[in-house]
């Protein structure tokens, strides 16, 4: 049986912009400075990029992202080290080439099936596309506030070890107060505006709130609510959404965080969605 899904078609292509931004600004930088000055550009974009994927390491754990990031380093170490001889053809160190291809097909290999096997990927769509499985009303409800969604018998400690399982698997980045653990789900293309601070308030995100007594409230944003296919019954939205988390808890706090992972990956979405 084929899956229903409720959220429009993912057309956004900015976790794509970025990184292929890298080949236009190489491409003006060999026209300026050479093909050595250009490789020069290059290496400080890699490793730039990979200061990113550095940052999203420390900030959720997620081991993929330091996978790529030393990808970026060993990449942009090459052609900075070797550039002069790279830009004018005159390179037949045997042991840079053998060093250079292990390196591309042992990264390659590594992230390809990390990507098959959802490593690499923000499970925002997927948490969207949960919460609204249950929901078969629509209406035209939409609010900014928060809702309260019910309660939970779990201390802080377990919530934020659950808030630390979700960074690590990509499903959401936690913030943490004295009295509020906020759990925001993020979608794929949305972690570099998310990771860096450039998106603004999370308040104004989609999250998942618990305080330190355990009442647990919900915040839809506009712009997710919006990017279901129908105005869905926003009551009964905020519900499931908070139900879905209230759940993935309790499976976490029993040792199976595994189903949690399950359930995101029974929707077939794709790997870049």
């Amino acid at each position: 049986m084929s899956l229903v899904r409720k959220l429009k078609p993912d057309r956004s292509i900015t976790g794509a912009i970025i990184p292929l931004s890298m080949i236009p600004i190489f491409g003006i930088a060999i026209l300026i400075f050479g093909i050595s000055g250009g490789l020069y550009v290059l290496s400080g974009l890699l490793w730039l990029f990979s200061s990113f994927y550095l940052i999203v390491f420390l900030r959720t754990g997620n081991i993929t992202q330091l996978l790529i990031c030393a990808e970026g380093v060993f990449f942009g170490s090459m052609f900075f080290f070797f550039s002069p001889e790279i830009g004018t053809f005159q390179i037949d160190h045997k042991e840079w080439k053998a060093v250079y291809f292990s390196g591309a097909i042992f990264f390659g290999f590594i992230l390809i099936w990390q990507a098959i096997n959802r490593r690499l990927k923000w499970r925002g769509r997927a948490i969207l596309e949960l919460a609204a499985e249950e929901v078969l009303e629509t209406g035209n409800g939409y609010t900014s506030r928060p809702r309260p969604v019910g309660k939970v018998d779990f201390s802080p400690h377990q919530i934020r070890s659950f808030a630390r399982f979700c960074a690590r698997n990509l499903i959401t980045l936690s913030y943490t107060s004295s009295k509020n653990i906020t759990l925001v789900p993020i979608k794929m293309g949305e972690e570099f505006g998310r990771v860096l601070g450039l998106s603004g308030d999370y308040r104004d995100s989609t999250w998942i709130n618990f305080d330190m007594e355990g009442e647990v409230s919900v915040h839809i944003s506009q712009r997710d609510y919006l990017d279901y296919r129908e105005p869905l019954a926003f009551d009964q939205l905020c519900s499931s959404l908070g139900k879905v988390f209230v759940e993935f808890l309790e499976m976490y706090d029993k040792g199976e965080g595994v189903r949690v992972i399950d359930r995101m990956d029974d929707l077939k979405l794709g790997i870049f969605e």
